[in-house]
C-alpha cells in the first residue's frame, strides 16, 4: 500500500481494528482508497471517532457495503465483516459510515 503517513495515521490508526502499525501492508481497503480520493479532490475531512453523534442505520451500512465493500481488495478472502456484519470493519468502513450518518458526506460521493 502506498500510503501518506498522515492519513494512515489519522485514518488507520484511529479506526481500524486491524490496523498494525509498521507492517508493510501492499493493499489498502477500499475505504482508504475512497478517503484518499475525497481528501484529493479537496474535502475537509475531521479524523474524529465521535461517540456521540448519530450511529449509522442498517439502510446506511448496506449502502456502504454495496458502493465500497463490493470493490474492494479484501472483500473475497479476508474480509469477516463481508461475512455476516458482526465482525469489526475496516477503518475507512467505519469513517465513511460516521460521515454518513452526520450528513457531512452523502453516499453519492462515496459510489466509484
Amino acid at each position: 500500500m502506498s500510503t501518506t503517513p498522515s492519513l494512515e495515521q489519522a485514518l488507520c490508526s484511529q479506526f481500524c481494528a486491524y490496523y498494525k502499525p509498521g507492517k508493510n501492508e501492499e493493499l489498502a481497503c477500499q475505504g482508504y482508497v475512497v478517503v484518499e480520493r475525497l481528501l484529493q479532490a479537496g474535502m475537509v475531512i475531521a479524523f474524529k471517532r465521535t461517540g456521540s453523534g448519530p450511529d449509522p442505520d442498517q439502510a446506511t451500512i448496506e449502502a456502504l457495503v454495496r458502493h465500497l465493500c463490493m470493490f474492494c481488495d479484501f472483500h473475497e478472502q479476508d474480509c469477516d465483516f463481508m461475512q455476516d456484519r458482526t465482525a469489526s470493519a475496516c477503518g475507512g468502513f467505519v469513517l465513511l459510515a460516521q460521515l454518513l450518518a452526520s450528513n457531512a458526506l452523502s453516499i453519492n460521493e462515496i459510489k466509484l
